[in-house]
């Protein structure tokens, strides 16, 4: 038999081997992207990719992994904690320096050398994004699987499929929302110009895709009348209960 602590360190090695084979395919990924793509066809799709979306996805995959194959104690090894913290944003770093030397006009341009200071910050804020496209996405889509294996099981009620659901459904709603319109304003501004967008109500902001809108509002929709509908049950039962027992008292 294998004791606790064995089966923990196990654990850990599994973990560790699962995050260095994520974060080396987010790398590989990456520097495809920079080394061998054009950076400036779809108004510079690549290096954005590569500068938010791969590391956001590779934080986010670590992120489930620590959650479910670590145990209760979610003690995060040393090796993980370096291959995001280090090596990932590090490596990404890398590949732009690549890009960088490939095309110096397209990252420096008029504003000069200085604009590249932003490059390793806007890596690491892709690395932190990883904590919302777990929460929005890889969570979502990892309790959904695993109610509907409950479901088969009979061992679970069908109420239990609406968080999952509600918390994919919001994710796209951000994802789609934000492709489809630009408010041009920040803060409170761009709050507003977004809540008007919504409603088709006028302001600054810019329609860049349409039926991106419909669709936000149709999820929107059903997110308030699948939340709704069961409350308003509850209190038409609730209401008819009570006249029942009026009825009876009296």
């Amino acid at each position: 038999m294998r004791s606790p602590g064995g089966r923990t360190h196990q654990e850990q090695i599994a973990a560790t081997r699962a995050v260095a084979a994520i974060v080396i395919g987010a790398l590989a990924i990456s520097w495809m992207l920079l080394a061998v793509l054009d950076l400036q066809d779809n108004d510079g799709a690549a290096p954005i990719i590569a500068m938010f979306g791969i590391p956001a996805i590779a934080s986010a995959l670590v992120i489930q992994i620590v959650m479910t194959r670590l145990g209760k104690r979610k003690r995060v090894p040393k090796p993980v904690l370096w291959l995001m913290l280090a090596v990932l944003p590090l490596g990404t770093l890398l590949g732009f320096v690549v890009a960088i030397l490939r095309e110096p006009d397209y990252f420096i341009g008029d504003d000069g050398p200085w604009m590249l200071v932003w490059v390793p910050i806007f890596i690491c804020v892709g690395v932190m994004l990883g904590a919302l496209v777990w929460f929005f996405f890889v969570f979502p889509l990892v309790s959904l699987a695993k109610v509907i294996r409950l479901l088969a099981r009979r061992e679970a009620r069908p109420t239990a499929l609406i968080m999952p659901l509600v918390l994919r459904a919001l994710g796209v709603v951000c994802v789609v929302g934000g492709m489809s319109m630009s408010s041009g304003e920040v803060g409170r501004r761009a709050e507003a110009q977004i809540i008007a967008a919504f409603f088709g109500l006028p302001g600054t902001y810019e329609v860049v895709w349409e039926p991106g809108l419909w669709i936000v509002r149709g999820i929107v929709a059903a997110i308030v009348l699948l939340l709704a509908v069961p409350a308003l049950r509850y209190r038409a039962r609730a209401a008819s209960a009570a006249r029942v027992d009026g009825a009876v008292e009296a």
